[in-house]
């Protein structure tokens, strides 16, 4: 065993939270430190139910197709977790009907299989799997209140358990990690040790949603077993998802800006369905049992923290998922996010550096890098909607707005677009690949009348053709 991994064997960390990116986090960290304390604030359920500390588990949640391959990589058999449970497995594009601003989407068997479950089993599963390792060890109901060291290294935390007045006993690490989400207090916490607040760069385009689960009635036959119905110019800014989840449910997540934000009223709900750029959300669960209650939710900006070369940062704290960079939850982002961010963390443990010390660094730099990618195309969408708080979008933006615009309506007659704007949409490939000769000709030569709109049939009609795998 060489000196860097018998030295990593004797380190203890902290994880600042206990939501996925934290779990993610501390599974990694578990082959290479000796051990890992995971700080929760919540008492955590024992089942998949919403908690107090993930405000957006009652809504409906994407889990990208990278980010389901790259749970299963971290967690082997986590799919098959999820599925057993009664999530259901669908193909993006054969069992989704997807209707943008430009028209239906073209319906085909794309080969990307995605699974439909709900935050919290998602949440639950993981935290299942990742309990497993004898060396980490979760500590509900505490908060942590300050960073203790200076601002070039951090040596642990303190922390407040229910009840208390005063801080007990701050728990030592050799290396912190903050998980703790969109709400972090990580500013206050540098203040704490001398170092200047981070910058940072905020797109908030005044989104709320609205949502309630329903049962499938046994009636329901469809040609599709999901539907998302995009709002935009020219029809209304309105937006709504349909999801098929486990225990037999529908989740129902309804979508507006601005003033056009839907309410949690229930003599609101149906109506605003029926005012989204098609009826067919609204003539599904018209007569479906509702399950729960409308909830609400207006977090929804687009915000990153900026860490710069130079910064004056300790060492070994890093910042991981929202934390760092948390997306509008309309593009499905976050949980890929804190998926590929724990990936990378493994990578980086497993490659170096020799100390724990210069982790920040390399870290950070890389972190950035891949969820840039995220942050142009969410920042990108929602800097074009009026109303948005955010730097004025640039021409650049503009022109790449016009050109998605032409992707999605190629995408309602040509399946080949289609599949690569999912592809890209579920980070598989950059956007770069829009611009690929073929498909930029295809693009811009598509002609034919746009799919029509998905009926409800006694059986679900066959699929078009698969277009060739793109290269």
């Amino acid at each position: 065993m060489s000196m860097h991994r018998t030295g990593l064997r004797a380190a203890e960390a902290v994880v600042i939270g206990g939501g996925l990116a934290g779990l993610l986090t501390a599974h990694v960290l578990a082959p290479h430190i000796g051990r890992v304390v995971v700080v929760e604030q919540d008492r955590l359920p024992e089942g998949p139910e919403p908690r107090r500390g993930v405000p957006q588990s009652t809504h409906v949640h994407g889990l990208g197709v990278r980010g389901l391959r790259t749970l299963e990589r971290l967690l082997p058999g986590f799919t098959r977790e999820l599925t057993g449970a009664g999530a259901p497995r669908l193909d993006l594009a054969g069992d989704l009907a997807m209707r943008t601003p430009h028209g239906w989407a073209a319906v085909f068997p794309s080969g990307l299989d995605f699974v439909c479950a709900s935050r919290p089993l998602v949440e639950w599963t993981v935290r299942r799997m990742v309990r497993s390792a004898d060396n980490i060890v979760l500590r509900e109901e505490t908060r942590v209140t300050a960073l203790t060291g200076d601002a070039s290294s951090v040596t642990g935390v303190r922390v407040r358990t229910p009840g208390g007045t005063d801080d007990g006993p701050p728990l030592t690490a050799d290396l912190v990690v903050d998980a703790s989400g969109r709400g972090s207090p990580v500013d206050a916490w540098l203040a704490g040790l001398g170092c200047a607040p981070l910058p940072k760069e905020t797109v908030d385009p005044h989104i709320g949603y609205a949502s309630r689960l329903y049962r499938v009635p046994p009636c329901h036959r469809a040609p599709w077993q999901a539907c998302y119905l995009q709002g935009g110019p020219p029809g209304p800014h309105r937006g709504g998802v349909l999801a098929p989840i486990e225990g037999g449910r529908w989740i129902v997540t309804l979508i507006g800006s601005g003033t056009d934000r839907p309410s949690t009223r229930e003599e609101d709900f149906l109506p605003y369905a029926r005012g989204l750029a098609d009826p067919l959300i609204a003539d599904a669960i018209a007569d479906a049992e509702p399950l729960t209650g409308i909830s609400g939710s207006h977090a929804t900006s687009n915000r990153r923290r900026l860490i710069r070369p130079g910064a004056r940062l300790p060492g070994n704290l890093l910042l991981t998922g929202d934390s760092l960079c948390c997306f509008n939850p309309v593009y499905g982002q976050g949980m890929t996010a804190a998926a590929l961010g724990a990936a990378l963390l493994g990578e980086c443990l497993t490659a170096g550096p020799p100390a724990l010390a210069g982790l920040a660094g390399p870290y950070h730099h890389r972190l950035a890098a891949l969820t840039g990618t995220f942050w142009d195309m969410a920042a990108t969408a929602d800097n074009l909607l009026p109303g948005t708080d955010g730097p004025a979008p640039s021409r650049s933006q503009r022109l790449a707005a016009r050109y998605l615009g032409r992707v999605q309506s190629a995408g309602t007659r040509d399946p080949h677009v289609h599949l690569a704007f999912l592809e890209v949409l579920h980070s598989l490939r950059p956007p770069s690949a829009l611009l690929a000769p073929r498909i930029a000709f295809r693009t811009l030569t598509a002609r034919g009348p746009a799919q029509g709109r998905p009926q409800a049939l006694p059986q679900p009609p066959v699929p078009g053709p698969a277009p060739d795998r793109l290269r």
